[in-house]
This record gives C-alpha cells, structure tokens and sequence, in this order.
C-alpha cells in the first residue's frame, strides 16, 4: 500500500507540473498539438549516510546518441534506496502507448553501498534483460544500464545489446498542456 501511495503521489506531482506549466504558458494556439519538453535543473544525488538514505529524481535519458537506443517514451522517476532494507526502488511515472500515463515500481537488491557508490541489480526481465542502478555520489551521477544475461533470438533479439540510461535533474512537461477535466467522463464510459 506504501507503494501505492508513493506512486500515486510522483504522479501528482507530475499534475502540479502540469498545473504550473498552464499557469506560465498563458493562451494556446488553437490546433497546436502538446509536444514533450524537457526541463532541466542540476541533479542532485541525496546521501544521508547516518540515517541509510539515499534518493535522486529526474527523467532518464539514453546516453547513446543512436536513434535505436532512445527510450520510446518519456519517463520521469524518483529512485529511493534504504540500507536497513539493502534495496532501492525506482518509482516510475510514463506515457505508453496512444498516450496513457502508466506508474511502474522496480526494485533493485543492493550489492555494493560505500561512501561513495550504491549498486543495485533488478531482477532478469523478459528477454533475460539484467538492470544494473548505480548513484555515484562523488560525481553525482545516477546511471541504469540493460544488459543481456543470456544471448536470446526471436522477438527478444532487439534486446540482446547493452543500453545505459543517464539520470537528469528537472522534468519532463507537455507544452502546450492539454487541457485536463477531472469531472470529464472516461472514455470507457461513453
């Protein structure tokens, strides 16, 4: 249930953003379709070492300038790591498919925590895909890295090469917004 909530909460945060953005951007255009922007700001590593504490919030980016290895949609995410626990979790807000925002939790099981590092591996995912996380707290870097654990062929094959995604500070927001009725009947009603 904490989980849950947690989520939940990244994802109001995210409609504050929103929020905010509107209030900034004053009127639209009519016919301008709502395009991605980032927004960054300085990323900033937490490591609260008395208390076994560490966090960072941002948006992933690929650190390959390969068209092939971007992320297909935007993804903005709030990383926590606990040592009393020795796991992290990655709380994960997303626009999939036709638009739908999507909330998604990953834990990771800590193998390294040092004054100066935390590594983390996820379980194997479909594909048998390994996710490392690392936050490097001297150069203030927070780096995932997909990695296959077996060479696998068929529909896993776009899968089968090493891709790293680096942490930024700031986030992710339509502009311009589109516009938001929470009394609007859902669609599935109609």
């Amino acid at each position: 249930m904490k989980k849950v909530i947690v989520a939940l909460a990244l994802l109001a945060a995210a409609g504050l953003s929103l929020e905010f953005g509107r209030a900034q951007e004053g009127t639209v255009p009519a016919g301008e379709a709502p395009k991605w922007a980032k927004v960054e700001t300085p990323l900033k590593v937490y490591d609260d070492e008395h208390a076994g504490y560490a966090s960072a919030e941002g948006f992933w980016q690929s650190t390959s300038p390969s068209r092939e290895k971007q992320l297909a949609f935007p993804v903005a995410v709030k990383i926590i790591c606990t040592r009393s626990k020795m796991s992290c979790e990655e709380l994960e807000a997303s626009v999939v498919i036709l638009g739908a925002l999507s909330a998604d939790l990953t834990e990771f099981a800590i193998s390294r925590w040092t004054r100066d590092r935390i590594v983390a591996e996820a379980p194997e995912g479909d594909c048998a895909v390994g996710h490392r996380l690392s936050l490097d707290f001297r150069s203030n870097n927070v780096t995932v890295t997909d990695y296959p654990k077996r060479v696998l062929a068929g529909d896993c094959k776009p899968y089968q090469d090493t891709n790293s995604y680096l942490l930024h500070g700031g986030y992710l927001m339509l502009r311009p917004p589109p516009t938001w009725d929470p009394l609007a009947i859902p669609e599935s009603s109609k």
